[in-house]
Protein backbone atom coordinates (compact mmCIF):
# COMPACT_ATOMS: atom_id res chain seq x y z
CA UNK A 1 0.00 0.00 0.00
CA UNK A 2 1.58 3.52 -0.88
CA UNK A 3 1.69 5.63 2.32
CA UNK A 4 3.89 8.69 2.46
CA UNK A 5 3.57 8.69 5.79
CA UNK A 6 5.31 5.92 6.23
CA UNK A 7 8.01 6.58 3.99
CA UNK A 8 11.05 8.17 5.43
CA UNK A 9 12.12 9.57 2.24
CA UNK A 10 9.15 12.09 1.86
CA UNK A 11 10.61 15.27 1.80
CA UNK A 12 13.08 13.72 -1.02
CA UNK A 13 10.51 13.14 -2.96
CA UNK A 14 7.93 16.42 -2.36
CA UNK A 15 11.16 18.59 -3.17
CA UNK A 16 12.24 15.54 -6.86
CA UNK A 17 13.07 17.63 -9.58
CA UNK A 18 11.34 14.86 -10.97
CA UNK A 19 7.65 14.93 -11.43
CA UNK A 20 5.99 12.16 -8.85
CA UNK A 21 2.64 10.95 -9.02
CA UNK A 22 0.00 8.10 -8.02
CA UNK A 23 -2.95 7.45 -10.11
CA UNK A 24 -6.41 5.75 -8.61
CA UNK A 25 -9.51 5.01 -10.22
CA UNK A 26 -8.34 6.82 -13.19
CA UNK A 27 -7.57 10.26 -11.17
CA UNK A 28 -4.25 11.81 -9.54
CA UNK A 29 -4.59 11.15 -6.11
CA UNK A 30 -0.90 12.39 -5.34
CA UNK A 31 1.32 14.64 -7.25
CA UNK A 32 4.23 16.28 -6.04
CA UNK A 33 4.75 20.14 -6.50
CA UNK A 34 7.24 19.01 -9.49
CA UNK A 35 4.61 17.24 -11.43
CA UNK A 36 1.56 19.58 -10.84
CA UNK A 37 3.61 22.46 -12.22
CA UNK A 38 4.33 20.66 -15.09
CA UNK A 39 0.46 21.00 -16.20
CA UNK A 40 0.78 24.70 -14.84
CA UNK A 41 -1.18 23.80 -11.74
CA UNK A 42 -0.55 24.08 -7.81
CA UNK A 43 -0.68 20.82 -6.28
CA UNK A 44 -3.59 21.27 -4.29
CA UNK A 45 -5.78 22.35 -7.68
CA UNK A 46 -4.12 19.52 -9.55
CA UNK A 47 -4.93 16.56 -7.44
CA UNK A 48 -8.22 14.70 -7.89
CA UNK A 49 -8.13 16.08 -11.71
CA UNK A 50 -8.80 13.07 -14.36
CA UNK A 51 -6.11 11.65 -16.64
CA UNK A 52 -8.01 11.83 -19.56
CA UNK A 53 -8.18 15.75 -18.78
CA UNK A 54 -4.59 16.32 -18.39
CA UNK A 55 -3.43 14.87 -21.91
CA UNK A 56 -4.23 15.87 -25.51
CA UNK A 57 -6.69 14.16 -27.53
CA UNK A 58 -4.65 12.30 -29.65
CA UNK A 59 -2.86 11.50 -26.71
CA UNK A 60 -6.02 9.76 -24.41
CA UNK A 61 -6.74 6.39 -26.11
CA UNK A 62 -2.78 5.76 -25.86
CA UNK A 63 -2.91 7.04 -22.01
CA UNK A 64 -6.25 5.28 -20.81
CA UNK A 65 -5.01 2.08 -22.73
CA UNK A 66 -1.51 1.88 -20.92
CA UNK A 67 -3.52 2.21 -17.52
CA UNK A 68 -5.81 -0.17 -18.18
CA UNK A 69 -2.92 -2.89 -19.14
CA UNK A 70 -0.94 -2.07 -15.64
CA UNK A 71 -4.20 -1.62 -13.80
CA UNK A 72 -5.63 -4.89 -14.67
CA UNK A 73 -1.79 -6.51 -14.82
CA UNK A 74 -1.17 -7.29 -18.11
CA UNK A 75 2.22 -5.61 -17.67
CA UNK A 76 3.54 -4.21 -14.47
CA UNK A 77 5.27 -1.14 -15.87
CA UNK A 78 5.07 0.88 -19.01
CA UNK A 79 7.81 3.60 -20.20
CA UNK A 80 7.01 5.85 -22.74
CA UNK A 81 5.96 9.61 -24.15
CA UNK A 82 3.20 11.44 -24.55
CA UNK A 83 1.79 15.04 -24.84
CA UNK A 84 -0.02 16.89 -21.87
CA UNK A 85 -1.94 20.22 -21.80
CA UNK A 86 -1.09 23.07 -19.54
CA UNK A 87 -3.90 24.63 -17.35
CA UNK A 88 -2.94 27.41 -20.15
CA UNK A 89 -4.01 25.49 -22.90
CA UNK A 90 0.14 24.92 -23.85
CA UNK A 91 0.81 21.32 -24.83
CA UNK A 92 4.19 19.99 -22.65
CA UNK A 93 5.90 16.64 -23.60
CA UNK A 94 6.32 14.37 -20.72
CA UNK A 95 8.65 11.05 -20.37
CA UNK A 96 6.45 8.68 -18.15
CA UNK A 97 7.49 5.71 -16.06
CA UNK A 98 4.94 4.21 -13.99
CA UNK A 99 4.16 1.08 -12.51
CA UNK A 100 0.96 -1.06 -11.27
CA UNK A 101 0.86 -0.26 -6.95
CA UNK A 102 -1.47 -1.14 -4.15
CA UNK A 103 -3.16 1.59 -2.69
CA UNK A 104 -5.80 1.95 -0.56
CA UNK A 105 -6.66 -2.10 -1.23
CA UNK A 106 -6.84 -1.13 -4.85
CA UNK A 107 -4.67 -1.48 -8.13
CA UNK A 108 -3.19 1.94 -8.53
CA UNK A 109 -0.01 3.21 -10.48
CA UNK A 110 2.64 5.03 -9.13
CA UNK A 111 4.71 7.02 -11.56
CA UNK A 112 7.57 9.23 -12.67
CA UNK A 113 7.42 12.06 -15.16
CA UNK A 114 10.30 14.26 -16.82
CA UNK A 115 9.29 17.27 -18.93
CA UNK A 116 11.08 16.39 -22.26
CA UNK A 117 9.22 19.64 -24.25
CA UNK A 118 12.86 21.59 -24.58
CA UNK A 119 14.43 18.60 -25.83
CA UNK A 120 11.63 17.62 -28.25
CA UNK A 121 11.67 21.02 -29.88
CA UNK A 122 15.67 20.57 -29.85
CA UNK A 123 14.93 17.62 -32.00
CA UNK A 124 11.92 19.19 -33.73
CA UNK A 125 14.82 21.94 -35.26
CA UNK A 126 17.12 19.40 -35.23
CA UNK A 127 15.31 17.02 -37.75
CA UNK A 128 14.20 20.75 -39.62
CA UNK A 129 17.29 21.53 -40.40
CA UNK A 130 18.61 18.66 -41.38
CA UNK A 131 15.67 18.49 -43.94
CA UNK A 132 16.29 21.59 -45.18
CA UNK A 133 20.21 20.67 -45.63
CA UNK A 134 19.03 17.70 -47.56
CA UNK A 135 16.88 19.96 -49.94
CA UNK A 136 19.88 22.09 -50.34
CA UNK A 137 22.04 19.54 -51.10
CA UNK A 138 19.59 18.43 -53.56
CA UNK A 139 19.00 21.62 -55.24
CA UNK A 140 23.01 22.02 -54.89
CA UNK A 141 23.17 18.36 -57.07
CA UNK A 142 20.67 19.13 -59.53
CA UNK A 143 22.41 22.43 -60.04
CA UNK A 144 25.82 20.89 -60.37
CA UNK A 145 23.99 18.12 -62.66
CA UNK A 146 22.37 21.08 -64.80
CA UNK A 147 25.77 23.29 -65.30
CA UNK A 148 27.61 20.18 -66.13
CA UNK A 149 25.41 18.97 -68.77
CA UNK A 150 25.74 22.51 -70.70
CA UNK A 151 29.43 22.57 -70.06
CA UNK A 152 30.00 19.08 -71.59
CA UNK A 153 27.53 20.20 -74.20
CA UNK A 154 30.17 23.12 -74.73
CA UNK A 155 33.13 21.53 -74.74
CA UNK A 156 32.26 18.60 -77.08
CA UNK A 157 30.05 21.12 -79.42
CA UNK A 158 32.09 24.36 -79.32
CA UNK A 159 35.91 23.33 -78.18
CA UNK A 160 35.11 20.22 -80.20
CA UNK A 161 33.80 22.14 -83.06
CA UNK A 162 36.78 24.85 -83.20
CA UNK A 163 39.55 21.79 -82.83
CA UNK A 164 37.88 20.02 -85.53
CA UNK A 165 38.37 23.04 -88.02
CA UNK A 166 42.04 23.27 -87.00
CA UNK A 167 42.77 19.99 -88.11
CA UNK A 168 41.28 20.09 -90.90
CA UNK A 169 42.87 23.50 -91.77
CA UNK A 170 46.06 21.50 -90.66
CA UNK A 171 45.70 18.55 -93.02
CA UNK A 172 45.34 20.98 -96.33
CA UNK A 173 48.69 22.62 -94.92
CA UNK A 174 50.16 18.80 -94.60
CA UNK A 175 49.30 18.03 -97.80
CA UNK A 176 50.57 21.28 -99.64
CA UNK A 177 53.65 20.85 -98.04
CA UNK A 178 54.49 17.27 -99.39
CA UNK A 179 57.36 18.90 -101.73
CA UNK A 180 60.95 18.22 -100.26
CA UNK A 181 61.52 22.13 -99.64
CA UNK A 182 58.56 22.41 -97.88
CA UNK A 183 59.21 19.19 -95.64
CA UNK A 184 60.45 21.26 -92.56
CA UNK A 185 56.70 22.78 -92.30
CA UNK A 186 55.17 19.44 -93.62
CA UNK A 187 56.60 18.30 -90.38
CA UNK A 188 55.81 20.85 -88.46
CA UNK A 189 51.78 20.72 -89.30
CA UNK A 190 51.72 17.12 -89.00
CA UNK A 191 52.97 17.16 -85.16
CA UNK A 192 50.42 19.74 -84.90
CA UNK A 193 47.75 17.88 -86.12
CA UNK A 194 48.74 14.79 -84.11
CA UNK A 195 48.70 17.23 -81.01
CA UNK A 196 45.49 18.56 -82.12
CA UNK A 197 43.44 15.30 -82.40
CA UNK A 198 45.19 14.60 -79.07
CA UNK A 199 43.36 17.59 -77.86
CA UNK A 200 40.11 16.50 -79.43
CA UNK A 201 39.98 13.26 -77.86
CA UNK A 202 40.62 14.72 -74.21
CA UNK A 203 37.92 17.54 -74.81
CA UNK A 204 35.65 14.61 -75.62
CA UNK A 205 37.02 12.39 -72.44
CA UNK A 206 36.56 15.59 -70.36
CA UNK A 207 32.88 16.16 -72.19
CA UNK A 208 31.79 12.89 -70.93
CA UNK A 209 33.31 12.67 -67.65
CA UNK A 210 31.20 15.74 -66.61
CA UNK A 211 27.98 14.14 -68.34
CA UNK A 212 28.26 10.76 -69.82
CA UNK A 213 26.60 10.99 -73.48
CA UNK A 214 25.83 6.78 -72.92
CA UNK A 215 23.98 7.66 -69.77
CA UNK A 216 21.18 9.93 -72.05
CA UNK A 217 21.10 7.73 -75.25
CA UNK A 218 21.60 4.15 -73.78
CA UNK A 219 20.38 4.45 -70.22
CA UNK A 220 22.84 3.51 -66.67
CA UNK A 221 23.77 0.52 -67.49
CA UNK A 222 26.10 0.94 -70.96
CA UNK A 223 26.99 4.28 -69.01
CA UNK A 224 28.43 1.96 -65.70
CA UNK A 225 30.16 -0.44 -68.07
CA UNK A 226 31.74 2.70 -69.94
CA UNK A 227 32.75 4.36 -66.78
CA UNK A 228 34.09 0.90 -65.34
CA UNK A 229 35.92 0.08 -68.46
CA UNK A 230 37.49 3.81 -68.53
CA UNK A 231 38.22 3.59 -65.20
CA UNK A 232 39.85 -0.09 -65.35
CA UNK A 233 42.09 1.27 -68.28
CA UNK A 234 43.29 4.57 -67.11
CA UNK A 235 44.63 2.78 -63.22
CA UNK A 236 45.33 -0.68 -64.97
CA UNK A 237 42.61 -3.22 -62.72
CA UNK A 238 40.93 -5.72 -64.17
CA UNK A 239 37.04 -5.00 -64.61
CA UNK A 240 34.46 -7.47 -64.68
CA UNK A 241 30.35 -6.11 -65.36
CA UNK A 242 26.91 -7.50 -64.72
CA UNK A 243 24.26 -5.80 -66.50
CA UNK A 244 21.05 -6.33 -68.03
CA UNK A 245 20.54 -6.28 -71.73
CA UNK A 246 17.96 -4.29 -71.20
CA UNK A 247 17.14 -0.62 -70.34
CA UNK A 248 16.42 -0.24 -66.84
CA UNK A 249 13.10 1.52 -65.54
CA UNK A 250 14.23 4.67 -64.03
CA UNK A 251 14.35 8.27 -63.96
CA UNK A 252 16.62 10.18 -64.99
CA UNK A 253 17.69 12.04 -62.16
CA UNK A 254 17.85 8.52 -60.19
CA UNK A 255 20.15 7.24 -62.94
CA UNK A 256 22.06 10.19 -62.52
CA UNK A 257 22.19 10.09 -58.83
CA UNK A 258 23.36 6.24 -59.04
CA UNK A 259 26.13 6.77 -61.42
CA UNK A 260 27.62 9.69 -59.72
CA UNK A 261 27.46 7.33 -56.71
CA UNK A 262 29.77 4.88 -58.68
CA UNK A 263 32.05 7.54 -60.00
CA UNK A 264 32.91 8.52 -56.26
CA UNK A 265 33.23 5.09 -54.85
CA UNK A 266 35.84 4.60 -58.40
CA UNK A 267 37.65 7.76 -56.72
CA UNK A 268 38.05 6.31 -53.40
CA UNK A 269 39.30 2.75 -54.92
CA UNK A 270 41.56 4.93 -56.67
CA UNK A 271 42.81 6.64 -53.67
CA UNK A 272 42.87 3.70 -50.98
CA UNK A 273 42.00 0.75 -52.42
CA UNK A 274 45.18 -0.53 -53.71
CA UNK A 275 42.90 -3.20 -55.70
CA UNK A 276 43.67 -4.96 -58.65
CA UNK A 277 40.10 -6.09 -60.41
CA UNK A 278 36.68 -4.48 -60.33
CA UNK A 279 33.33 -6.18 -60.37
CA UNK A 280 30.29 -4.67 -60.58
CA UNK A 281 26.67 -5.98 -60.53
CA UNK A 282 23.70 -4.52 -61.60
CA UNK A 283 19.80 -5.82 -61.44
CA UNK A 284 16.41 -4.92 -61.33
CA UNK A 285 13.28 -6.71 -60.93
CA UNK A 286 9.46 -6.01 -59.40
CA UNK A 287 11.34 -5.35 -56.23
CA UNK A 288 13.66 -2.43 -57.19
CA UNK A 289 17.28 -2.04 -58.04
CA UNK A 290 20.27 -3.52 -56.78
CA UNK A 291 23.71 -2.87 -57.53
CA UNK A 292 27.21 -4.01 -55.88
CA UNK A 293 30.72 -2.46 -56.71
CA UNK A 294 33.52 -4.74 -54.81
CA UNK A 295 37.26 -4.29 -55.31
CA UNK A 296 39.74 -6.89 -54.25
CA UNK A 297 41.74 -3.87 -52.29
CA UNK A 298 43.08 -3.55 -48.90
CA UNK A 299 39.86 -3.58 -47.10
CA UNK A 300 37.54 -0.23 -46.15
CA UNK A 301 38.79 -1.11 -42.10
CA UNK A 302 42.22 -0.50 -43.24
CA UNK A 303 41.91 3.03 -44.29
CA UNK A 304 41.81 6.16 -41.63
CA UNK A 305 38.21 6.81 -41.19
CA UNK A 306 38.49 10.77 -42.20
CA UNK A 307 40.56 10.32 -45.02
CA UNK A 308 37.80 10.30 -48.30
CA UNK A 309 35.05 11.31 -45.32
CA UNK A 310 33.39 13.91 -47.31
CA UNK A 311 33.53 11.66 -50.55
CA UNK A 312 31.32 9.02 -48.23
CA UNK A 313 28.59 11.33 -46.40
CA UNK A 314 28.21 12.53 -50.48
CA UNK A 315 27.26 9.01 -51.30
CA UNK A 316 25.02 8.67 -48.63
CA UNK A 317 23.60 11.70 -49.02
CA UNK A 318 22.51 10.87 -53.17
CA UNK A 319 21.03 7.84 -51.70
CA UNK A 320 18.88 9.36 -49.50
CA UNK A 321 17.89 11.49 -52.24
CA UNK A 322 16.89 8.85 -54.41
CA UNK A 323 15.17 6.94 -52.25
CA UNK A 324 17.82 4.41 -51.84
CA UNK A 325 19.95 2.41 -49.05
CA UNK A 326 23.78 2.20 -49.09
CA UNK A 327 25.86 -0.18 -47.74
CA UNK A 328 29.59 0.39 -47.81
CA UNK A 329 31.30 -2.92 -45.85
CA UNK A 330 34.33 -5.56 -45.80
CA UNK A 331 33.41 -8.16 -48.73
CA UNK A 332 33.32 -11.26 -47.57
CA UNK A 333 35.55 -12.31 -50.98
CA UNK A 334 38.00 -9.46 -49.05
CA UNK A 335 38.34 -5.61 -50.22
CA UNK A 336 35.21 -3.75 -50.52
CA UNK A 337 31.95 -3.77 -51.63
CA UNK A 338 29.49 -0.83 -51.95
CA UNK A 339 25.60 -1.79 -51.77
CA UNK A 340 22.98 0.19 -53.19
CA UNK A 341 19.37 -0.73 -52.95
CA UNK A 342 16.47 1.27 -54.23
CA UNK A 343 12.52 -0.05 -53.80
CA UNK A 344 10.59 0.07 -56.80
CA UNK A 345 8.37 2.82 -57.30
CA UNK A 346 4.74 2.77 -59.14
CA UNK A 347 5.17 4.36 -62.39
CA UNK A 348 8.54 5.34 -63.11
CA UNK A 349 9.12 5.68 -67.04
CA UNK A 350 12.05 4.27 -68.83
CA UNK A 351 15.41 6.57 -69.06
CA UNK A 352 14.65 8.33 -72.25
CA UNK A 353 16.96 7.08 -74.88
Amino acid sequence: MVSLDDVPFRGIVEQSLAGIYVVLDERFMYANDTFAAMFGYPREEFIGRRMVDCVTPDSAEEVMQNYRRRIGGEVTSIHYFTKGVRKDGRIVNLELHASRVECQGRPALAGVALDVTERVRAQEELRQSRERLRELAHRINATREAERARLAREVHDVLGGMLSSIKFDLSRIVRRTGARDLSELNLIASEAMTLVQETIDTARSISDEMRPASLDLFGLGPALHQTLQRFGARHGLAVATSIPAEPLRLPRDVATQMLRIVQEALTNVARHAQASRLELQLSQDGTGVFLRLRDDGIGIGTVPRRFGSMGMFSMAERAKEIGATLDVQLAHEGGTEVILRRPAVPGEQELPR
